[in-house]
């Protein structure tokens, strides 16, 4: 068995990121959006096609504010609580365990519909051609 320093050479970053969600700090970002920054490629140490990864909180009654991002799509899973989900024309109400898929370049919105906190993940990724959005 090879060790990561015989792999990726002495001194290289290492390439298996492990991070618990509350070593991160929670910091407030668009609207009552609450978020945990738990992957940033910038930060990586290494090349990866994705650009971020966030543990997401919504309060009860909450929402984040409307947004697009020109050149990021986006996975949410949705890990508990219910809310309702606006991308371009559409709505759909969401709820713990339910993946949800956003296109880049085109307006979105979440908004916490339930008693408690919504919560959820994000794994965004660069597109690799032109974004196509509404």
């Amino acid at each position: 068995m090879t060790s990561p320093e015989t792999e990726a050479g002495a001194g290289a970053a290492p390439r298996l990121l492990v991070r618990h969600a509350a070593d991160v700090a929670e910091r407030q970002s668009r609207g009552e959006l609450m978020v945990r920054q738990i992957f940033q490629a910038e930060a990586a140490g290494f090349e990866s096609s994705l650009s971020f990864v966030l543990w997401n909180r919504i309060p009860a009654g909450g929402a984040n504010e409307l947004h697009v991002h020109e050149d990021i799509e986006k996975v949410y899973y949705f890990l508990a609580g219910e809310g309702e989900v606006a991308c371009g024309p559409w709505q759909s109400p969401v709820k713990g365990g339910d993946f949800l898929f956003f296109p880049a370049a085109i307006p979105h919105m979440v908004r916490n519909t339930g008693a408690g906190d919504l919560q959820f993940v994000v794994v965004a990724a660069k597109t690799l051609g032109t974004p196509r959005g509404a």
